[in-house]
């Protein structure tokens, strides 16, 4: 008698298991799937840089920058603006995104009330891509670390330079993680208005880069 319950109690668990599992399997028809999807990007970034200038400039003028918090765009003012200013700038670049992308020539703005901007020349090196990896044998630190401006070189203050490594030309690709620096001369023509010397500018230096496919 006590076997016959236990098969009667075992045969009731299995059929309602049967039941539940039937009742499951018809109403959790939608299946949520929880995750995260990576999309493929470029992101040619500023992760660093300098501006420099002679030590005659120094004397009259006050040249600061800041970087965005994106590292896109690089924010430089100068004051007390005259003929023969002038500034080197130094951006090490970094494509920080997933694709390869193509870097180009930067987009240049200015906060000028006092209408400076055809007042001055540009000047553009790039070297380039380097491996991610800053090891002794990269020769990113032969345009990069401890760089001066002299008339010896590296960086003169006419607008040309002496590196020994060789430039490229944009627009270039640049891989997922490699470098490229990129050196601009800005230099303010001889033929400035009388009116505009000793004046501020803000200059607005914005890198542009592209899908490489």
């Amino acid at each position: 008698m006590k076997t016959n319950k236990i098969y009667v109690t075992f045969m009731l668990l299995i059929i309602t298991v049967s039941i539940i599992g039937i009742t499951y399997a018809h109403w959790a028809d939608t299946i949520h799937i929880f995750g995260t999807a990576k999309i493929a990007h470029i992101k040619m970034t500023i992760i660093s840089y300098k501006n420099l200038t002679s030590c005659c400039v120094k004397k009259y003028s006050n040249i600061t920058s800041e970087l965005s918090p994106d590292g896109h765009t690089l924010t430089i003012t100068g004051t007390g603006l005259k003929p023969c200013w002038f500034i080197w700038i130094g951006l090490k670049t970094q494509n920080q995104g997933s694709l390869p992308a193509y870097i180009k020539p930067p987009e240049y703005s200015f906060d000028d009330p006092n209408g400076l901007k055809n007042c001055f020349e540009t000047k553009e090196y790039y070297y380039g891509p380097y491996p991610e990896a800053e090891g002794p044998a990269n020769p990113i630190h032969n345009v990069w670390g401890g760089v001066k401006v002299s008339w010896r070189g590296p960086l003169k203050p006419d607008g040309t330079v002496t590196f020994p490594n060789p430039t490229n030309t944009p627009p270039f690709i640049v891989q997922p993680g490699e470098k490229v620096i990129i050196w601009i001369w800005i230099h303010v023509k001889t033929d400035i208005p009388d009116d505009a010397q000793g004046k501020m500018l803000t200059l607005y230096v914005n890198i542009v880069d592209d899908i490489a496919i």
